[in-house]
């Protein structure tokens, strides 16, 4: 049976592939640029005549380059220099805009953190969902760096050391509040689909180092499908459809992995005949404020994140149709 779904799993892979090359094969009059997992740079004088798509890989615009088209970073990282005659979204990934940078469209971030250097020109609208600014570093969620207090060529008044210390309780208390919502959520999965959350993760403990490498391979392909898609306008509904998946499959993966957690913990303090809704809320509660406390340390946020979606992700793909019963 393991063998069967293996083969599935690998035709399901050939079947995406094919997907990814359709869309570009038809863009032959607007060819664009996808990086995904590698470096790509275009050098100075140099022009792209289309969209620049980057996953989990590293872009360079250099100064005096031009991109004639929109720019997305999923995951990755993207350095501009030079010029982008359209606009930039970040889903997870980051991006920094040097002073020589300019964007005749919009910056959307999403999840990602965004570097802007003094003379950077961004002609369209900077905005992030619920018009929040997410922040420059993974950690200054629950740790807020002294860049953010101190003050800078705005004018800003110099605050006290006791003035940074309450911009960091409130973000402690913040990060509790986060934290706490994440645990509510995963408390209501459980609560409508225990059976289901418990044998997601029984596959998982069965078979974990095939569960993450698929989950990682099907990130990489459903998030180089989602820019594809998204990049030929005509099929942007089907982009948001599967972004809408990937969605579900990421909070999926942390309720799964909150099962697991709290259920190792309670085993622990040998606390018996605990109930999956319990181990789950008590699991998510204990992931999330790992979660943004290892933010404080560069990239492990992100790292963190990434295994958590994948073994989510894996599993369900992995898992045999009767767990969704």
């Amino acid at each position: 049976m393991f063998q069967r779904r293996i083969v599935v799993t690998t035709l399901f892979v050939i079947a995406l592939f094919a997907l990814l090359a359709a869309p570009a094969a038809a863009q032959e009059r607007d060819p664009g640029q996808l990086v995904i997992g590698g470096h790509y740079t275009l050098a100075a004088g140099q022009r792209l005549d289309g969209d620049l798509g980057v996953i989990g890989g590293s872009a360079l615009i250099e100064q005096n380059a031009t991109v004639n088209g929109d720019v997305m970073v999923a995951g990755g990282s993207l350095i501009v220099a030079g010029r982008v005659n359209g606009s930039i979204a970040v889903f997870g990934g980051s991006v920094t805009l040097e002073s020589t940078a300019q964007v005749t469209g919009d910056l959307a971030n999403f999840g990602g953190a965004v570097q802007r250097s003094p003379g950077a020109v961004v002609r369209g609208e900077t905005v992030a969902p619920d018009g929040f600014q997410m922040p420059l570093a993974p950690g200054s969620w629950f740790l807020p760096g002294r860049e953010s207090v101190m003050p800078g060529h705005d004018g800003h008044i110099q605050p006290t050391p006791g003035q940074w210390l309450l911009a960091t309780l409130w973000r402690a208390l913040r990060t509790g509040i986060m934290a706490l919502a994440l645990a509510a959520l995963a408390l209501i999965v459980a609560l409508f689909w225990p059976r289901g959350i418990e044998r997601l993760g029984q596959t998982t403990l069965r078979q974990p180092a095939p569960v993450l490498l698929v989950g990682m391979l099907s990130w990489v392909l459903g998030l180089g499908l989602f820019v594809v898609l998204a990049l030929t306008i005509c099929l942007l509904p089907v982009a948001l459809a599967l972004g809408l998946v990937l969605l579900v499959a990421a909070l999926l993966s942390w309720v799964m992995v909150g099962w697991l957690v709290g259920r190792s913990l309670l085993a622990a303090f040998k606390l018996r005949n605990v109930t999956v809704v319990v181990e789950t809320a008590i699991g998510a509660l204990v992931l999330a404020l790992v979660y943004f406390l290892v933010g404080i340390i560069p990239c492990t946020e992100f790292i963190f994140g990434a295994l958590i979606a994948s073994l989510g992700l894996g599993t369900l793909v992995l898992t045999q149709p009767v767990a969704y019963e």
